[in-house]
């Protein structure tokens, strides 16, 4: 009899590995050339692992809940001798004999390598023992490497596998919580160390302040957390330009606010959300929280270039004209850098208007723990085609970037839909009740 290795096959480009969902076949039993062996789960599609040939399965090396990189042997078909045969892994090899075959993961500075023992080691690598190296699959050690994890990290992250391997999740886990190393004047200068001499000849250095500095570690946070998309919709605010001019002056007299775009699209935003509760969430660990209240964050930028982030709280309860009045007592506070604790805690979802700096498009970063923010751009008129007639019309872009780990594009297309749907939609009457 021959063995012929049953491998985790490539499930197109962008797929590294697969997960054993089940076994069809028992171990000792028979099955025919491309009869379905097992069953294997990517982060895309669930596909029939088929035989390679004719023969009786004669073990499995990967079991239900378990991963393999592609081109990795997940177990062994015993054949007869005509058919062809593979060389038996590593795995089977005595334990004297494995070492000499396997790949192992050897420290290089902070980087993590993957060699093979008959290779000359530099002086300074140490190979990770057997033992060690059983935890770690191939896609693991690289991932680990592209990611800048040193040794003494990889060992520290507690593996979820099976007996304590650590898999693809306990890694990108890690790196997501992994604190954010702050790039530095030495790195762009390309030296090690610089005197007040060398930032000099530079340029000047201004340090950042503390609100810079925590603006700064959270956006940066915020990229290596969230799957971050955007999409973008163009809404008709033709008639709603036309509104605003007619009724502005007497809103303000009559209900001292000011009758502001923004305030418009943080009251039709909060009537949408009631509709899309998984975008009024957040995310912790492995949960999603689909948040009780909307409390809508607004972006506001202050005299000394800094951002702050108030929140309207329990915005869906609260007509236009109320709205409108708390946003602009926050932004007055905010200018005054006098908000509270409670003024600019618990948002659930956020909006910011980068076009009161006249900017048309852009890809806000989301507000962690949030899950989307909503990115207004400038009005500004343009030729649209209307009815089979080009017309001018004053438009707005919506640009709404969402996390793809929780919210599909669907959903984030049918959300920027209802939003500009109701924003064409909006009337007099409408913005002096509480619901749409």
């Amino acid at each position: 009899m021959k063995k012929i290795q049953i491998v985790m096959p490539q499930m197109g480009q962008s797929v590294a590995e697969g997960t054993v969902i089940q076994w069809k076949k028992q171990l000792g039993e028979t099955v025919q050339a491309d009869e379905v062996l097992l069953e294997v789960e990517t982060d895309k599609t669930t596909v029939d692992v088929e035989s390679p040939a004719s023969g009786r399965l004669a073990s499995c090396l990967k079991h239900a809940g378990e991963t393999a990189a592609a081109g990795e042997a997940i177990g062994w078909l015993e054949v007869e001798s005509e058919e062809r045969s593979d060389p038996e892994p590593p795995d089977a090899l005595p334990i004297s004999a494995a070492g000499a075959h396997r790949p192992h993961a050897a420290v290089a500075g902070d980087q993590i390598t993957v060699t093979a023992r008959q290779v000359q080691l530099d002086f300074n690598t140490a190979p990770m023992p057997d033992a060690e190296h059983d935890r770690y699959s191939p896609y693991v050690l690289r991932l680990a490497m592209l990611n800048s994890i040193s040794l003494q990290e990889l060992q520290a992250i507690k593996g979820s596998g099976r007996n304590g391997r650590t898999t693809k999740s306990d890694v990108l886990q890690y790196v997501a919580r992994r604190p954010v190393a702050q790039p530095t004047v030495q790195a762009l200068a390309g030296k090690e160390d610089l005197t007040p001499e060398d930032m000099a000849r530079l340029g000047e250095v201004v340090p950042m302040n503390t609100v810079r500095r925590t603006i700064a570690d959270h956006m940066v946070q915020s990229i290596r957390t969230s799957a971050h998309v955007t999409m973008v919709h163009a809404v008709d605010m033709t008639h709603l330009v036309n509104l605003r001019e007619r009724i502005k002056d007497d809103f303000q007299k009559k209900y001292d606010a000011k009758l502001t775009y923004t305030s418009v699209m943080l009251f039709v935003t909060s009537r949408v959300l009631k509709t899309f509760p998984t975008i009024n969430a957040s995310v912790c660990e492995k949960n999603l929280i689909l948040r009780k209240n909307i409390h809508i964050g607004c972006a506001v930028a202050l005299p000394d270039e800094s951002l702050v982030v108030p929140v309207v709280r329990n915005a869906d309860q609260h007509s236009f004209p109320e709205i409108a009045k708390e946003l602009d007592r926050l932004i007055a506070v905010a200018r005054k850098k006098a908000l509270t604790r409670a003024d600019v805690e618990n948002g659930t979802f956020t909006i910011s208007n980068f076009g009161a700096f006249g900017s048309l498009i852009g890809t806000p970063l989301i507000n962690q723990p949030q899950v989307a923010i909503l990115g207004m751009g400038a009005v500004f008129k343009t030729p649209v085609v209307v009815d089979n007639q080009i017309c001018i019309r004053d438009q707005l872009y919506l640009s709404f970037s969402f996390d793809h780990r929780v919210i599909d594009g669907a959903m984030g297309g049918r959300f920027l839909n209802a939003i500009q749907k109701a924003t064409e939609a909006l009337t007099e009457e409408v913005l002096n009740l509480k619901a749409l």
